[in-house]
């Protein structure tokens, strides 16, 4: 057969049983009750809750580290300052300027010759000669150096030089020529 026979109806075989009910009536079926919706919608609601209550709490622990974080920042340049500010009292007070007024003022004189010992068998090398007291023998604590050029030339009486952040020390010379002496000459 080819497809587009035509289709013919089949009789029917059997008599039709004949009824005489009445139409079936509908009616409205309610679909049964899920226990389950109402513990997911609460899980929901509690999960989400909980993520706003974490992200809430991870903000707070945030904010705090940050304004923790400042004040030992502050705290550090305090400290830093502070380092910086001893450093230079050590550095104006062990220069070589303030160690010789501190000797002088002990009674101390420079040497004319060195003794040294050596530490690993305690030997000494050299001959010390006992020191006289030499009263031209001076420290140069800060050397002058020529100043830059400017348009308004200085002089010492009308302007005041800015003090150095190291002072400045001679001993038995002028400051405007600051001399130094070795030992021996």
């Amino acid at each position: 057969m080819s497809q587009l026979a035509p289709v013919r109806s089949a009789p029917r075989q059997g008599a039709r049983r004949a009824t005489t009910t009445a139409p079936r009536q509908l009616k409205v079926v309610t679909p049964p009750e899920t226990a389950g919706n109402g513990v997911f919608l609460a899980l929901c609601v509690l999960l989400l809750l909980g993520g706003f209550v974490g992200v809430l709490l991870l903000n707070t622990a945030m904010a705090q580290g940050s304004y923790t974080m400042r004040d030992l920042q502050h705290r550090s340049d305090e400290l830093a300052d502070t380092q910086d500010a001893l450093r230079h009292q050590i550095d104006g007070v062990s220069g070589p300027g303030p160690l010789a007024q501190r000797a002088r003022g002990l009674g101390m004189v420079p040497a004319e010759t060195a003794a040294f010992l050596r530490l690993s068998d305690g030997k000494v090398l050299g001959v010390a000669k006992k020191a006289k007291a030499n009263e031209q023998f001076s420290v140069v604590t800060e050397s002058k150096a020529p100043a830059r050029s400017t348009a308004v030339p200085t002089t010492p009486s009308t302007t005041s030089t800015p003090q150095s952040s190291v002072p400045a020390t001679t001993t038995g010379a002028t400051p405007s020529t600051p001399t130094t002496t070795t030992p021996g000459h």
